[in-house]
């Protein structure tokens, strides 16, 4: 499906995938036909997901980002960097993108983007909230992967990790 984009980016084109998270770009989508707006504090924030799952976690992250809490707010952005990360070098690797020669390489960038959550959350006293021994977990496998295909297979576990701290920080 190609969608427009309309306003000051007219003329351009992106395309998206089923599995590109059913986001639609420069429309509001819900499975209703409705408009869905988070209220966080003084922010309002419209949505332009149309997947239930994937609009439900971004307004939790709205709701964390307009709490006030810097901390929580930088913890929730090295999350989603390093989620992504592994959301991007798995279907890399299922497509040959990449070479079995590049595993230092990746273990020690994957590996970089969990010490630096993890170093976040200790800096802001945010460490021994639910799911970051699951990160101390993910960090060792990662550290301690000798293939790609080890370091594709916690992909899920860092999504599942990615759940449980961002409950933890909107609980908090």
């Amino acid at each position: 499906m190609v969608v427009s984009v309309s306003g000051r980016f007219r003329g351009l084109a992106e395309r998206f995938e089923p599995e590109d998270f059913g986001l639609y770009a420069g429309r509001i989508m819900t499975s209703k036909g409705k408009e869905r707006r988070v209220r966080a504090g003084k922010i309002e924030y419209k949505t332009t997901v149309a997947d239930e799952h994937w609009r439900s976690e971004e307004f939790q992250w709205a709701r964390i980002l307009s709490s006030g809490n810097a901390a929580k707010g930088m913890v929730l952005l090295y999350i989603q960097k390093a989620c992504t990360a592994f959301h991007e070098f798995e279907p890399a690797l299922k497509q040959g993108a990449l070479k079995e020669e590049q595993v230092d390489f990746f273990r020690r960038r994957l590996a970089k983007r969990v010490a630096h959550i993890l170093d976040t959350m200790k800096n802001n006293g945010l460490d021994k909230i639910n799911g970051a021994a699951d990160l101390d977990g993910i960090l060792l496998a990662v550290e301690s992967a000798s293939t790609l295909d080890e370091l594709a297979e916690l992909t899920e576990k860092m999504h599942s990790a990615n759940h449980t701290l961002l409950d933890s920080l909107e609980k908090e």
